[in-house]
């Protein structure tokens, strides 16, 4: 699981460069001193959403490496593959997500435009959706390939506009507003807590599947590679010994 854990970071350490990871840390820090805590919240929301396409880059760096095609002969555990795959996208997340908390403090800290409950509820929304859109793509990876994180980024755009349409034209909008008022917080975020987790359950039953059937993909290639290989050989070896003796006859 380590090994896998491990891969994974590197690929997306190769993904960018050193001068990159120093650009974009520039760009953060610009946008809290010039936008002040209105740049923190930006990030608490943009940067979890960023991250949740992790796994169509994954699923790239894999092909362009050739992990693909090796994996089906290693002995690991599918069930292993796919689990650390999404504890290696949540764990990104939530490290982030821990980043962008401290930058929270310490802009509320030095500026103290809003209060430091807004700055928690950015934060866990954020990383609320982050994870769902994660545990909704990697099924759709895993069935279509990088053709998946289409397919999603429609699901969402849909359902976020029928989402604004509903709470704006519709008196859901009205009525969903006073029951969040009302509604506990730790209510909330246990509600939301158990949302992630019962989609997790079934985002994870999902891929088996889909792995399975790529595993067995690459070891019928596989075999076919080593059986023509096997045949060539088998072939070359009484050609050669024909052509060399009617060379010494001629």
């Amino acid at each position: 699981m380590k090994g896998l854990l491990y891969k994974d970071f590197q690929l997306i350490l190769n993904k960018f460069s050193y001068m990159q990871r120093v650009f974009l840390l520039l760009v953060a820090i610009l946008m809290i001193l010039f936008l002040k805590e209105a740049g923190t919240l930006f990030l608490a929301m943009i940067l979890p959403l960023a991250l949740a396409a992790l796994p169509t880059s994954l699923l790239v760096a894999d092909h362009e490496s050739g992990w693909e095609r090796f994996v089906g002969v290693f002995p690991i555990a599918k069930e292993k593959i796919v689990l650390a795959r999404y504890l290696f996208c949540f764990m990104l997340t939530a490290l982030v997500g821990g980043g962008v908390f401290s930058l929270c403090l310490v802009a509320h800290a030095i500026f103290g435009q809003y209060s430091l409950e807004l700055h928690l509820i950015i934060i866990g929304v954020g990383l609320l959706f982050g994870m769902l859109y994660i545990v909704i793509l990697l099924p759709f990876i895993y069935a279509f390939g990088t053709f998946g994180n289409t397919i999603v980024n429609i699901i969402f755009l849909a359902l976020i506009m029928g989402g604004v349409y509903a709470l704006q034209k519709t008196s859901f909008g009205v009525t969903f507003t006073v029951w969040l008022a009302k509604t506990n917080n730790v209510l909330l975020i246990m509600g939301a807590v158990l949302v992630l987790l019962i989609g997790t359950l079934i985002s994870l039953k999902s891929p088996r599947s889909f792995m399975d059937e790529h595993l067995l993909i690459r070891k019928e290639g596989h075999h076919e590679k080593e059986t023509l290989s096997s045949t060539s050989t088998c072939i070359s070896g009484p050609l050669s010994y024909f052509g060399t003796r009617a060379t010494h006859l001629g």
